[in-house]
């Protein structure tokens, strides 16, 4: 009956060099450093834009935007643009939003009256190099002579990387023969950069 049975040494063998096999891997695993998945960056477009009376106006942020501290009680955001008209008037729209940030944060939500601190502004005007200003035409939300002026802004977005938002009103101001007036400004749009904005 003990001469009938196999020796077990044979298979004993390429079972511990497999056991070694399998402990080397796991300890090769689990000192490689692992491969992080790649991050999807976004777009780095920026822009302020605007409809003047039907008219469109861009820029893609080429003027600096700054946040600076007004008051004690909050800080305001400034984005600024200049959009190039025809080349032969060499004339150019300059494109700005105001907006006053209460508690200096720049949060979601809509900014038309304030409480305290400088007003929530859209500003368009045109210029002529080394001849100055020749539109002059400004909204805000607090108007005194016009009350019920139609004015909005809102911040749309703020994931840590970009700020966006819409804006419209209605602007008043005077024209190039310092005539009183009125801009209907619609489907305004912003997005920019938080890393763009100085302080």
């Amino acid at each position: 009956m003990l001469n009938d049975m196999k020796p077990l040494k044979p298979l004993a063998v390429p079972a511990f060099m497999l056991m070694i096999l399998l402990s080397a891997a796991c300890k090769k695993d689990h000192n490689e450093p692992k491969v992080e998945p790649p991050i999807e960056t976004k777009k780095s477009d920026e822009w302020i834009s605007m409809k003047v009376d039907g008219v469109t106006f861009v820029d893609s942020l080429t003027t600096k935007s700054f946040m600076q501290k007004s008051t004690v009680e909050s800080s305001t955001l400034e984005i600024l643009g200049i959009d190039p008209l025809q080349p032969k008037d060499k004339e150019r729209a300059f494109l700005h939003l105001r907006i006053n940030l209460e508690g200096h944060e720049i949060r979601k939500g809509v900014y038309d009256k304030v409480k305290t601190g400088i007003d929530n502004a859209i500003d368009w005007q045109t210029f002529i190099e080394n001849e100055g200003l020749q539109e002059v035409y400004h909204a805000t939300g607090t108007n005194l002579q016009h009350p019920d002026a139609p004015f909005r802004i809102e911040i749309t977005s703020n994931d840590g990387v970009f700020v966006e938002g819409t804006f419209s009103g209605k602007a008043y101001g005077t024209n190039t023969l310092s005539e009183k007036g009125e801009k209907v400004i619609t489907e305004g749009k912003f997005k920019i950069a938080k890393g763009r904005i100085g302080t």
